[in-house]
């Protein structure tokens, strides 16, 4: 028994991992035993073993196996906690995108919620925008303003002198050249816009019959105001009859004896306010009435409530006794700062609405949003203006911009703080599930450099054991020849 414990120690040398060691002591012993009855191995890591010993062969591969797995289990569990905080992450930055759509809606219904009437239509026409405050306006049209135009003097040819098309535009005195394909009415026409679109507007117009068509060119000022349209040949000479010489629009706002001209017949008059001047009637003004409706903040306001209160449900949901993956995160305090901020958003300014309770919009102790339409109504009907001012625009200031600026802080696609963390936690995920490959491809290469060791040393234990029992056979066969030769 002593020499098969001999046997062991010398075949079992330390293995490790790699398979460094294993290799040369599986190598050596396999050749000893070569013809030998003795275990076999498998892929598995598993053998039959012809020894008394296979069994106590298979354990150490079995522990040696289970000792390098514990690393992957650890490893396992960091990479489901990762996969957990990513989930639960990916849900907080969905409701924190649509919050970010509610607070644009606040936006948007901010600029709808209010319409024009204009006394006279005949006169002027208004539209209302970002920024308008109900009241009544005053507009006085002393000239609406004409655009210069040109027609062609005859039909449009072309000439013979100029058979590559070339021509000259004269806008306001200033010639610029033109260079159209073929000289045709068409053909110039689509030079001129596609050059100097920005400055004056050219068209093919029939003057004739459908049967006896008359094609010539018609150019008309982009802008208002007094200037001189012609086309010239590459002798210089005239192809245009000047129509309207063109005139600038003159106005006065609100009785101010101020008379303002504009190259353009749309003008602004207050923030959010564009009229159309539609025709000139001097020493009678205009009465434009702005007024507002909340119907589409009130419906914003209660999207923003409900989606305010989705983000706050789901950061609490981390926190506390059933605390999700994501307690202890930092991400966490800086989300709760952002929407904590949103709802306590104050100013100091002496018009009534001063904050979101103002307009109906409660912050209760567990932290949720209740939204009271009435006191909406309330705040709207004694002064739109100061709803209007408190709640301001994305860009301009007030709530608007305070909220807007703080949710492209977090939920920014390139730069934002819950942006940042989502791909932090999905680079640690891969890395650890990299580690996880290739703990696994250890531990392979490590049971199986185990099994051709351990059957190595079950085919030499085997062969001993043969021995032993051939020796012992043989002594009693002796003692047995002995005894008789005694007896006899």
């Amino acid at each position: 028994m002593s020499t098969i414990s001999s046997a062991l120690s010398t075949i079992l040398d330390p293995v490790t991992v790699d398979g460094s060691n294993s290799s040369s002591s599986s190598s050596g012993t396999g050749s000893s035993g070569s013809g030998s009855t003795g275990g076999t191995s498998s892929s598995s890591g598993t053998f039959t073993g012809a020894s008394d010993y296979s069994q106590d062969l298979q354990d150490v591969i079995s522990r040696a196996v289970a000792i390098a797995e514990l690393p992957v289990t650890q490893l396992t569990n960091q990479e489901s906690v990762l996969q957990s905080q990513s989930t639960e992450l990916s849900t907080i930055a969905n409701d924190l995108t649509a919050l970010q759509t509610a607070v644009e809606g606040v936006g948007t219904a901010m600029s709808g919620s209010y319409q024009a009437e204009v006394s006279n239509p005949d006169v002027v026409s208004a539209s209302v925008g970002a920024g308008a405050v109900a009241g009544t306006y005053s507009i006085e049209v002393d000239s609406a303003g004409a655009y210069a135009s040109s027609l062609s003097a005859s039909t449009w040819t072309g000439t013979s002198s100029d058979p590559g098309g070339t021509y000259s535009l004269v806008i306001g005195g200033t010639p610029y050249s033109i260079q159209s394909t073929d000289g045709s009415a068409t053909s110039v026409v689509a030079a001129i816009n596609q050059q100097y679109g920005d400055q004056v507007q050219a068209t093919v117009v029939n003057v004739g019959s459908a049967a006896s068509p008359d094609q010539r060119i018609s150019l008309q000022a982009i802008t208002l105001g007094a200037q001189t349209l012609d086309i010239q040949d590459s002798s210089g000479d005239s192809l245009q009859t000047q129509g309207s010489a063109g005139s600038l629009a003159s106005y006065i706002v609100d009785g101010s004896g101020n008379t303002v001209t504009s190259d353009s017949p749309s003008v602004t008059i207050a923030t959010g306010l564009t009229v159309n001047l539609l025709s000139a009637d001097p020493g009678n003004p205009v009465a434009v009435t702005v007024s507002g409706t909340d119907e589409a903040l009130s419906s914003a306001l209660s999207s923003f409530t409900s989606a305010y209160n989705k983000v706050v449900t789901d950061v609490q949901s981390q926190r506390g006794q059933s605390a999700g993956p994501l307690q202890g995160k930092p991400i966490l305090s800086e989300i709760t700062e952002v929407v904590d901020n949103m709802a306590t958003y104050f100013t100091s300014s002496g018009s009534g609405v001063n904050g979101l309770a103002s307009l109906g919009l409660q912050l209760g102790e567990n932290g949720q949003l209740t939204f009271n339409s009435q006191t909406l109504d309330s705040a709207y009907s004694n002064s739109s203006g100061a709803v209007a001012s408190f709640l301001g625009s994305a860009t301009g200031g007030g709530w608007l911009a305070s909220a807007t600026n703080a949710l492209t802080d977090l939920v920014d696609p390139n730069v934002g703080l819950v942006t940042n963390e989502e791909t932090s936690l999905q680079r640690q995920t891969t890395s650890i599930a990299n580690q996880i490959t290739t703990k696994n491809d250890q531990i392979t290469t490590l049971q199986s450099n185990l099994t051709q060791q351990m059957a190595a040393a079950d085919t030499l234990i085997s062969t001993i054991e043969q021995q032993d029992t051939f020796l012992t056979q043989m002594l009693q066969a002796e003692q047995i020849d002995t005894q008789s030769i005694i007896n006899e």
